[in-house]
């Protein structure tokens, strides 16, 4: 039976008891910060499900086992190491099925050693240069694999396409081997207010590039339970619509640049600027995070993140689930 406090004087009654929260006093009153008890040894594996929606429709929908481990303490925070194994393709468009099932099958069983800081968030990649070589190999025994299979050789091409821009960007690797780790951390180190959220104007990594776009998030600590040992924490952050479009338009306008040599097949110069800015100019873009925090050690439980994007004519949902096995 649920005995979860949601009122705010509940909540403040239990929250100074658990040594996960610390009294933020700088900040408005009822405001604490999420402390995790971090220990080098520490094994934590999780269920990751993963969906993505593009106009209103199922794109694709896959499973995977993920381990973190806290390998040791080192300057400034923890290393730390990422495993995703397992993977499934569970559901998909057909004529993308056999693409995203290589794609994954790169990743699968990589190590990946992570920095963290001191309150538990994602800081960065430990050994880039070490991780673009495992994955160089991973991704040269992917491609003979595919080489070998008549269903998979026809998208070579593509699949080295793909992965070869990843590998020569450190950013790109970074966004590319990090996002479900930094969703299931993304609790840690933040500021809560019972009650009402606490307002911050922060930045996160553009969805379309290397740059941060601004945000306004909102963070509240929901609910307390204080017998099954679980707290419930939720964020809503939305973008600064303006200078958000100006950002990405200018990264969409590169990739355009790219994709198009500049060139329309007559000759006649493409105008990416303007088509950049039409794609960019209804943007809307927010991220949802609901957290279950373990009050013992402030390792979540359970996690689901959804982040939507969409402008004039397009729509995407991307759903991340994450529960502790």
């Amino acid at each position: 039976m649920s005995t979860f406090q949601t009122t705010r004087r509940g909540i403040l009654g239990l929250i100074g008891g658990l040594a996960i929260f610390r009294s933020a006093p700088a900040s408005a009153p009822g405001t604490f910060t999420l402390v995790p008890g971090l220990e080098a040894g520490q094994t934590i594996a999780y269920r990751l499900d993963q969906q993505v929606v593009r106009n209103g429709s199922l794109a694709h929908r896959s499973s995977a086992r993920v381990t973190v481990s806290i390998v040791d303490r080192v300057e400034g925070g923890w290393l730390a190491r990422w495993t995703t194994n397992d993977s499934q393709l569970l559901d998909a468009d057909p004529r993308m099925k056999p693409l995203l099932q290589a794609m994954q099958r790169a990743w699968d069983g990589v190590p990946i050693d992570v920095l963290l800081d001191t309150a538990g968030r994602v800081s960065g990649l430990a050994d880039v240069a070490a991780l673009r070589d495992l994955m160089g190999a991973s991704m040269e025994r992917l491609l003979a694999a595919m080489a070998n299979d008549p269903a998979l050789a026809p998208l070579l091409g593509t699949v080295r396409a793909a992965l070869q821009p990843v590998l020569a960007n450190d950013t790109y690797i970074a966004q590319a081997v990090l996002k479900e780790l930094g969703i299931l951390l993304g609790a840690m180190g933040r500021e809560y207010k019972v009650g009402t959220p606490l307002e911050v104007r922060t930045r996160i990594a553009s969805p379309l590039g290397t740059g941060e776009i601004p945000i306004l998030g909102r963070f509240t600590i929901r609910a307390v339970d204080p017998r099954a040992h679980q707290a419930k924490l939720g964020w809503l952050m939305v973008i600064d619509r303006r200078s958000a479009a100006r950002l990405m338009s200018g990264e969409l306008q590169e990739t355009m640049e790219q994709l198009a040599a500049g060139v329309q097949q007559d000759g006649t110069p493409i105008d990416t600027a303007k088509l950049a800015d039409a794609a960019t100019a209804a943007l809307d873009f927010d991220d949802q995070g609901e957290f279950e925090i373990d009050t013992a050690t402030a390792w979540p439980a359970r996690v689901r993140h959804t982040r939507r994007v969409s402008n004039a004519e397009t729509s995407r949902v991307d759903t991340v689930e994450l529960i502790r096995i």
